[in-house]
């Protein structure tokens, strides 16, 4: 049940569920949804009451989700004018039929996408977006490989690419197969790089021992503020 309540002089929409539980509790999504679950017979004044108690948490909590949307900037109806980014930096997207060139052509800090419809202009920024993720971590992968063939890692099997909601990459070390986000194309480049090196480690340690980070470490020195920069994405 979507419900509204007013904090602060903010109005803000959650979701009311009554559950099995013996608490009211309150989570919000990696969306920014709010979604609030209480016992049966809770009443809406106890549920709000204690929203008004949590509403220090819920505007940090809603200020980060929006700061790290902000941060992934992805198009979201392929129009010209539209915030993007590219590897981390802020860029414009310019949509129009009159271009003199097909596709897309990139030049920080605009994208400039020759298209007749949204839809064109969807898969063309998208195609476009793919392949220089792509060029990015095979770029990535000529640098850091080496330096775990040292370790006696061999180079990968494959490499594939799919847009995945909860990890930025995977390594299959019985097969020799490593797999990117193409998420990570919105990520600073020295974020790119640490799952690069993250996901390589693998082939020497497939968990996340004191091991592994040791491994990721000698690589990376660094990595500990990267991979705390990368949570904000």
């Amino acid at each position: 049940m979507e419900r509204q309540i007013e904090l602060n002089g903010r109005v803000i929409t959650y979701e009311l569920s009554r559950k099995r539980v013996k608490n009211i509790n309150l989570r919000i999504n990696p969306d920014g949804v709010i979604k609030v679950s209480c016992p049966g017979r809770t009443s809406i004044a106890e549920v709000e009451n204690f929203m008004r108690l949590e509403s220090d948490f819920i505007f940090r909590a809603l200020a980060k989700v929006n700061a790290r949307i902000d941060n992934a900037s992805r198009p979201k109806r392929y129009e010209d004018g539209e915030q993007v980014n590219v590897f981390g930096e802020k860029c414009t997207l310019h949509v129009s039929s009159g271009f003199p060139f097909r596709g897309v052509r990139y030049s920080y800090p605009d994208i400039y996408v020759r298209a007749d419809s949204p839809e064109q202009a969807a898969r063309s920024y998208e195609n476009w977006r793919k392949n220089k993720l792509k060029d990015k971590v095979f770029e990535m992968l000529g640098y850091y490989l080496p330096m775990y063939e040292k370790k006696g890692v061999k180079a990968p099997v494959s490499v594939t690419f799919r847009t995945m909601t909860s990890r930025w990459g995977v390594c299959t070390p019985s097969t020799g197969k490593l797999t990117f986000n193409y998420n990570l194309f919105e990520t600073p480049e020295e974020l790119i790089a640490y799952v690069v090196v993250h996901e390589l480690a693998h082939f020497l340690e497939a968990n996340h021992s004191a091991r592994f980070w040791a491994h990721v470490e000698d690589v990376m020195p660094d990595y500990k503020i990267r991979r705390k920069t990368l949570r904000e994405y």
